[in-house]
């Protein structure tokens, strides 16, 4: 989950930390080495943007905030029972206060209540390098401000945090979007809220703003007003998973050919603050890229060739203003080193990426559909179709 982030030398290096051991949530970032640049003109930690919004758990409904993560598949949120200072300054699960709460002892008992004083099973996850632990609980989960798409799915409420790193953060917890679930399929989230909706109406759409405000997650569909053109479906190469496969990568128009015959994968990330690739993959994409001594000279583009199920191609391409930012203290590059993972050259298309395109995760027919976001002021927007809600996001600099 790329929740947290920080930089490393010149090259960011997004700090994705939610695992669970044995299984959970993976670890995605954390073993990526900085990329050393000679001649690159700053050196120093870049202000990144996460973003966060509002779920209900529980009935009554306890709202919390979470950052909305494609690359993990289930809802981890602080318990009340957490004694820990960094509980106590977030909303944490009170299961008491939810008259729908289930306690769940086991993850392949994923149904079955649990009495007070009964065993029960205590997940441990590693959460940004530090080993943290919590149970199981099944409740109602509603997104929405009028909580108008719901379900009910199991989740782990967290029994300790460690006031490094997670006292400072604004938000509470992590909700996973992806189509399965490291524990079993009632963990899975999506599932529970999208799995029984009609065709065109189980998807979800991403529109990342630049500025801290007038970003939003769409559930049960997508807003057309933020799209700058029709959306071009690419079909997901890993089953369960919101992976795609790359073609090729294109350096101003002209094939890198750096992806070989195979072709690249690439993870389409809500939860991360960068876009990564693996290190020498990376360096040669940098090898073509000169910002010069004042951070003012052009930079190409950077594209990302995919294929849509009728074999016709587009190529999505990031501008140097997408992945280089500047500062009163020089410039900074939004692309990172990462090990390569999966079939051919594993790639992590984050904000940088997804603030550029607006993007539609299809649950229903396992594809995503990429178009230009349309970043103009909205004077007028249509109703939602399909029931649809809008989640709004903030953009938090870190």
């Amino acid at each position: 989950m790329g929740a947290f982030s920080r930089i490393c030398s010149i090259v960011a290096l997004s700090a994705v930390v939610l695992q669970a051991e044995g299984a959970s949530l993976r670890n995605r970032g954390t073993a990526a080495a900085p990329l050393e640049l000679a001649a690159k003109p700053s050196a120093h930690t870049a202000a990144l943007t996460q973003y966060y919004g509002v779920v209900h758990v529980g009935t009554p409904a306890q709202e919390f905030r979470v950052v909305f993560d494609t690359q993990s598949g289930q809802l981890i949120l602080p318990s009340a029972k957490c004694d820990d200072g960094a509980c106590k300054s977030h909303h944490s699960f009170a299961s008491t206060n939810s008259k729908s709460a289930i306690q769940i002892g086991w993850a392949d008992d994923p149904t079955k209540a649990i009495a007070d004083g009964e065993d029960r099973d205590t997940k441990s996850l590693l959460l940004m390098s530090a080993d943290v632990s919590g149970e199981f609980v099944r409740d109602k989960i509603c997104v929405g401000a009028e909580g108008k798409i719901c379900g009910e799915a199991d989740f782990v409420t967290l029994l300790e945090e460690n006031d490094e790193p997670f006292a400072a953060l604004v938000f509470d917890g992590v909700m996973g979007m992806s189509q399965t679930s490291p524990d079993a399929k009632e963990f899975n989230v999506m599932q529970s809220l999208l799995g029984k909706r009609k065709a065109g109406s189980s998807m979800f759409g991403f529109y990342f703003a630049a500025t801290s405000t007038g970003s939003e997650l769409v559930v049960g569909g997508f807003r057309k007003e933020r799209t700058s053109e029709e959306l071009f479906w690419v079909p997901i190469s890993e089953p369960g998973s919101w992976q795609i496969h790359i073609e090729d990568i294109t350096v101003d128009g002209k094939a890198a050919n750096l992806c070989a015959k195979g072709g690249c994968t690439a993870a389409v990330d809500t939860g991360s603050s960068l876009v990564m690739a693996p290190g020498m993959l990376l360096g040669r994409i940098m090898s073509q890229i000169d910002p010069g001594d004042d951070c003012s000279r052009k930079l190409p583009k950077i594209g990302f060739v995919v294929k849509g199920p009728d074999n016709k191609k587009m190529v999505m391409e990031l501008h140097g203003e997408d992945y280089l930012e500047h500062s009163e203290e020089g410039c900074e590059f939004l692309l990172a080193s990462a090990p390569s993972v999966g079939k051919g050259p594993g790639l992590i298309l984050g904000y940088p990426f997804l603030r550029r395109y607006y993007s539609v995760f299809d649950h229903g027919e396992s594809r995503i559909g990429f178009a230009l976001a349309n970043h103009g002021e909205l004077k007028k927007t249509a109703a939602l179709a399909n029931d649809a809600v809008a989640v709004p996001l903030v953009g938090l600099r870190a």
